[in-house]
């Protein structure tokens, strides 16, 4: 298995807590049960921990000139400091090329450029995450319940999911991705951000992603196919959508605690109420 880590984002809504945009999102520090570390290094933890997969054959990270060198040395200080007890982890940093917001191509971009990195020869699956999320199961479960799907189903792909209350609903629709199931977590499709107005359930799509390689290489075609649409061309839900329509995907329920850092709000809170998990 691979595992594709995006972190390519310029994080402008988060620039007080980030020194005017100088330290990447992802490096900003989190504190769970008692260890404080930077959100990157909650998720590489979280890589580390997986047992189900024993060969995961490499973390690729894609992030942007602006940011590269500081996580290619966070990279490098967190293996030295997390050796594996079944064989090394094989890290590799892309760098997007852009430098500051007017010049970022967008998260499909991003994750395109480890689909032309991985050869396309290649059988592995490919775990997808966003370097800002915060999340409190585990990836075992995930990636069992993955096998699963594809045990009963064949080739599938997999997106996290988590029920929202209705008090949430105006909030989910204008910063989520909204998904409508079939039998057996089946996707249908996906609405991303559709207003309150449009919003069909309450169940958003979040940033967590398992896909099988054959799928995963659509993702160029997809690009191709949007060029011309930068919304459509840029937005990970768009992407998802397209994909749910032309292949086997489904959903892995999330019950627990997830929080998508955009914001210093959620930043904060995030903070505060890591010490007590």
């Amino acid at each position: 298995m691979k595992i594709v880590i995006l972190a390519g984002g310029y994080a402008t809504r988060l620039e007080s807590r980030t020194n005017g945009g100088e330290v990447a999102k992802t490096l900003l520090p989190i504190t769970v049960e008692g260890k404080t570390q930077p959100i990157l290094y909650f998720i590489l933890d979280k890589i580390n921990q997986i047992q189900t997969v024993k060969d995961i054959s490499e973390i690729i990270v894609v992030t942007n000139a602006k940011y590269y060198n500081q996580i290619k040395e966070a990279c490098k200080e967190w293996k030295v400091n997390n050796p594996r007890k079944n064989g090394e982890l094989l890290f590799t940093i892309l760098n997007d090329g852009s430098k500051n917001k007017s010049e970022a191509i967008g998260a499909n971009m991003d994750m395109n450029l480890a689909n032309r990195y991985i050869s396309p020869n290649s059988e592995e699956h490919i775990l997808v995450m966003a370097s800002d999320n915060y999340f409190d199961f585990d990836l075992d479960d995930f990636l069992i319940y993955g096998q699963y799907k594809e045990i009963m189903h064949g080739p599938s792909n997999l997106v996290v999911s988590k029920v929202y209350p209705d008090s949430d609903r105006e909030f989910i629709a204008k910063n989520f991705g909204i998904l409508n199931l079939g039998a057996e977590n089946h996707i249908l499709s996906l609405d991303e951000k559709p207003g309150i107005e449009n919003c069909k359930s309450n169940n958003v799509s979040l940033a967590l992603y398992l896909f099988n390689r054959h799928d995963f290489a659509l993702l160029d075609h997809y690009l191709t196919l949007k060029q011309d649409n930068k919304k459509e061309r840029d937005s990970l839900g768009y992407f998802i959508n397209y994909l749910v329509q032309n292949t086997k995907s489904f959903t892995f329920p999330h019950h627990g605690t997830f929080y998508d850092i955009g914001t210093p709000d959620e930043y904060d809170k995030l903070s505060g109420m890591t010490d007590n998990l």
